[in-house]
């Protein structure tokens, strides 16, 4: 989903991103996805930033990757690999966004692959831990939800409440 073009909330700027909500963002992904605590030395690595460095700075080079554009728009969208106890590779994602913390956050669980021999002797353990890392995302994202980090379920509430629609699924 791209950024809706509302006057009301400005641009959606990289710059406009909150590094402070970003780091709540990554301290929520890590206690969800590594519950002992303890991380890879890569990750440690990966979430220590200077500080100070404006926010297209920051993204412009390791340890976050470019991850692609939002759908219909020129909005990059930025990768942080910070895997998970079981899986190196799943990734916190953000793109500008026209709200407050200048984001929207998600977790790409970076483990669909176009190739896969469904024959192969290993299939089912790979879909396992493609169904654990599925869970995982939504673990985490509730958790940012539950903190009030910009979500896009935190955004769609927000959006239909502004539009005066009440609940999902009540009669306006």
């Amino acid at each position: 989903m791209e950024a809706p073009a509302d006057p009301d909330h400005g641009p959606a700027d990289v710059d406009a991103m909150r590094l402070d909500v970003l780091r709540r963002a990554v301290d929520v992904y890590l206690k969800v996805a590594y519950p002992s605590g303890q991380y890879p030395e890569s990750v440690r690595r990966r979430t220590n930033w200077a500080e100070g460095v404006p926010p297209h700075e920051l993204f412009a080079r390791p340890p976050f990757e470019r991850a692609g554009k939002a759908q219909g728009s020129q909005a990059p969208i930025f990768a942080l690999r910070l895997g998970n106890q079981r899986y190196p590779h799943m990734k916190l994602q953000l793109q500008p966004w026209n709200n407050a913390e200048g984001m929207m956050l998600s977790v790409n669980t970076h483990d669909q692959i176009a190739g896969l021999d469904i024959a192969a002797a290993d299939v089912d353990a790979f879909r396992r831990l493609q169904a654990e890392n599925q869970q995982l995302k939504e673990a985490v994202e509730r958790a940012w939800e539950a903190e009030g980090l910009p979500t896009f379920l935190n955004f769609l509430r927000e959006y239909i409440e502004q539009r005066g629609g009440g609940e999902p699924g009540e009669p306006e």
